[in-house]
């Protein structure tokens, strides 16, 4: 199976079926395939919308933010398209069901309002392959490999930028809300623009802490904007980091008819890292669990995962997703994962509920 495998102390089921009622049944997750560049890259896929195992006519479906453009057919179906070689998932929902038609009657109100409150997915993801799970030290481990629709391993971990982040406050040191923080190394074109500041004056941002020349601290050209007003230094006034380091910088703004100080930022070591993880919630649809340690794949797309021994004898699903982790250490193809920056929550784009296990007592 392509999701699936044997092992010990598994027990493996595919995702959770649809039953009776108001439904929308769409394909099967699709293997992420390789791209090419003689080809759009595009698969379609086929859906029906049924309510209680009868197909519904003459309504509406949006994949994500995209209405189709016909409505489904006497058979409900519906196609749609999506790019198979990315990683992802897309949601399907009901966008008008005013004129949905069930063995030539019209809908009711309320399976209407059942159909256009009702969620399904179309996920690409890797093939999960080799699934064992073991007895570890603090709970169960699990591996596997993942596969693309060849046979191939995912990318492996990789180096995306660096993290600045700080906070702005005001001249009487008072968080200020709803600023953004840019900045510009000497030789580059662009400018890297921070999450706006929260309620506590803290931003986020990524940012390129070297240049061209091999310059070490390295000179940044910094400002602040908040709505109209844009707080900036002299042409030759600049802000120098640590080469190849993240960084904290926090900015004061200056009374009124004042110049801004220029900021000391406080280098430290790590860099956000991109790459594909796996994870597992508790049962189908559930909560995300925290791991007590997980591996990046490797070179063949083999990871490891160890759950927490509280979870033994539980159901859990499988998920996968490529995110973008802050690691202190460099990450590499294999090795471990920095779970400070793991997610509190379950991406939204990540196709899950792939692999149902339950594990062991």
């Amino acid at each position: 199976m392509l999701f699936g495998g044997g092992g010990l102390g598994l027990q493996v089921t595919g995702a959770a079926g649809t039953g009776a009622g108001v439904a929308i049944v769409v394909s099967p997750t699709s293997v992420v395939a390789t791209w090419t560049p003689d080809s759009d890259n595009l698969v379609a896929g086929k859906g029906t919308i049924e309510v209680d195992g009868r197909p519904v006519a003459g309504v509406r479906v949006r994949l994500d933010d995209y209405v189709l453009p016909a409505p489904t057919s006497a058979q409900g179906r519906f196609v749609y398209l999506v790019d198979h070689t990315l990683l992802g998932r897309h949601v399907v929902t009901v966008a008008d069901a005013t004129s949905g038609r069930v063995g030539g009657q019209p809908l009711s109100k309320a399976q209407q309002t059942e159909l256009t409150t009702t969620r399904a997915s179309v996920d690409v993801a890797y093939a999960v392959r080799d699934l064992k799970v073991s007895r570890g030290r603090g709970g169960a481990v699990v591996s596997g490999r993942l596969a693309d629709s060849v046979g191939g391993a995912p990318p492996v971990v990789a180096l995306r930028t660096y993290e600045l982040t700080g906070t702005v406050t005001d001249a009487s040191g008072n968080p200020v809300a709803g600023a953004q923080v840019s900045t510009r190394t000497l030789d580059r074109d662009y400018w890297t623009v921070s999450t706006p500041t929260d309620s506590r004056g803290r931003y986020s941002s990524l940012f390129t802490a070297s240049s061209e020349i091999s310059a070490d601290p390295v000179p940044f050209t910094v400002r602040v904007s908040k709505g109209d007003v844009v707080y900036q230094f002299l042409p030759l006034e600049f802000v120098y980091f640590k080469r190849l380091e993240s960084a904290r910088m926090d900015i004061r703004l200056p009374p009124s008819g004042y110049a801004m100080a220029l900021p000391r930022p406080k280098s430290y070591p790590g860099a956000v890292f991109t790459g594909i993880v796996v994870g597992f919630t508790r049962g189908t649809g559930g909560s995300l669990i925290r791991p007590l340690s997980v591996t990046w794949p490797d070179a063949s797309g083999r990871f490891q995962i160890t759950l927490p021994a509280s979870l033994a004898g539980q159901k859990v699903s499988l998920w996968e997703a490529k995110l973008d982790l802050f690691s202190r250490a460099a990450a590499k193809p294999g090795g471990a994962v920095d779970l400070a920056s793991w997610p509190k929550t379950l991406p939204g784009a990540a196709p899950r509920d792939l692999v149902s296990i339950r594990l062991k007592r």
